[in-house]
């Protein structure tokens, strides 16, 4: 299954000239595969104004909310198409019609979100992070973003990153503001790549912007890593704040429980530095 899947996705992308990313032939295709007994490839496309939304979002609405292949350009830019499955003998016009209303209402949520964003500073997202809790002993998502913050500039001297410490403080300060994000909100997964995005679209510079983003990274296993000074500093601190605290509080994991992921914050924290 998983073969044809992918040799009908190549082959519909094909159709309108273009790919579907490599990448796509990991999880996505896996959890497609096992969605369908009997695959039949269908495309479909979308109204190419919703290109003028971040590129992620896009691809995020597509292949985490629909299962969609996104189709890219040869030279990497997304194209307004995409590629389903669906299971077993069906009319390709009429499941590519419905599946293309259920992705353009999902692109208008996505560009409500985006529109509302924009009306605000990255900056004035942070205070709302007040009515988030990080842990009941150790304050709001907030109250983490100022320890992190704080704890830049001396771990920044101690890692040699002397140079990059007052961009690391100003990354800091803004790297968990998209959390309050109306689009963050309805993709978490979209934490700190919009981040970076609104940062740059209102005219940070680029290394802040950059650093913002890497602060998260690395997301999972096998994910890149970060490559700034800056970014490395604001990701080594934000999980050394979280290993402290969250140990001193709750205590280190067990063999069978680990609810808040030290082990991966560690894990991610040594990689990185």
């Amino acid at each position: 299954r998983k073969k044809a899947i992918w040799q009908g996705a190549a082959a519909a992308a094909a159709e309108v000239g273009g790919v579907v990313p490599e990448s796509a032939s990991g999880d996505l295709l896996d959890e497609v595969a096992n969605l369908v007994e009997s695959p039949h490839v269908i495309r479909g496309a979308f109204d190419s104004s919703f290109l003028q939304l971040p590129e992620d979002a896009l691809v995020m609405v597509m292949r985490k909310h629909q299962r969609y292949f996104p189709v890219f350009s040869s030279d990497g830019k997304l194209l307004p198409a995409f590629i389903a499955v669906a299971n077993g003998p069906v009319d390709p016009e009429a499941v590519a019609a419905g599946n293309e209303a259920v992705l353009r209402a999902r692109f208008e949520d996505a560009a409500f979100f985006y529109r509302e964003d924009l009306k605000q500073q990255l900056a004035e997202f942070r205070p709302k992070l007040k009515g988030t809790l990080f842990q009941k002993d150790l304050g709001t998502i907030f109250d983490k973003s100022v320890r992190v913050e704080a704890l830049c500039p001396a771990l920044a001297a101690a890692m040699g990153f002397a140079a990059a410490a007052d961009t690391a403080v100003a990354a800091a300060a803004l790297c968990k503001a998209d959390l309050a994000t109306y689009t963050v909100t309805e993709m978490t997964a979209l934490a700190g790549t919009m981040g970076r995005h609104y940062a740059q679209v209102q005219g940070l510079p680029d290394d802040v912007s950059t650093a913002i983003f890497e602060a998260v990274l690395p997301r999972q296993a096998g994910d890149i890593l970060p490559a700034s000074p800056a970014g490395i500093v604001v990701a080594v601190a934000d999980r050394l704040d979280s290993l402290v605290g969250l140990v001193a509080a709750v205590g280190a994991p067990s063999a069978t429980a680990d609810p808040y992921g030290l082990r991966r914050a560690a894990y991610g924290m040594l990689q990185v530095s």
